[in-house]
């Protein structure tokens, strides 16, 4: 009978923590731009000549053609007191929903999938963009 309880619990608490790992994470809702900004599915990763961090959960890639994107990621990245950071791609093309990003972080590479890419018209629209997101930074 012991055995059954404690297999009992062990199957609670399993079922628990997958429940846990399948929960969507919710984005904050500053980051739902899709009625100020124009959302597109893909840009191509070989134009992307820099990128700069917004905030913990965004950056803005500008390509050889001085075109700019918002990525916003479906989680925050994480905080690094010192060193900088190095952005990594896998692929030709950046998929919004379906490809990462890589950080090679001195303590290692971390995983960032990407939520939503905007495209941002202008210099103005990118100050604008970045004003906006660092405002309320977390």
């Amino acid at each position: 009978m012991k055995i059954l309880t404690k297999f009992s619990s062990f199957l609670i608490l399993l079922i628990g923590v997958m429940s846990c790992a399948t929960t969507p994470l919710v984005i904050p809702e500053k980051y739902n731009l899709d009625n100020d900004l124009e959302a597109v599915d893909r840009i191509t990763a070989f134009s992307i000549s820099s990128y700069q961090n917004i905030d913990k959960q965004s950056l803005i890639l500008e390509t050889t053609y001085n075109d700019n994107y918002l990525l916003v990621l479906e989680r925050p990245r994480l905080e690094i007191p010192y060193g900088e950071t190095e952005l990594d791609y896998q692929r030709p093309s950046l998929i919004a929903g379906h490809d990462r990003i890589v950080m090679n972080y001195h303590s290692g590479p971390q995983y960032y999938i990407i939520k939503k890419i905007y495209k941002l018209k202008g210099r103005e629209q990118v100050t604008k963009i970045k004003e906006a997101l660092q405002k309320d930074k977390k």
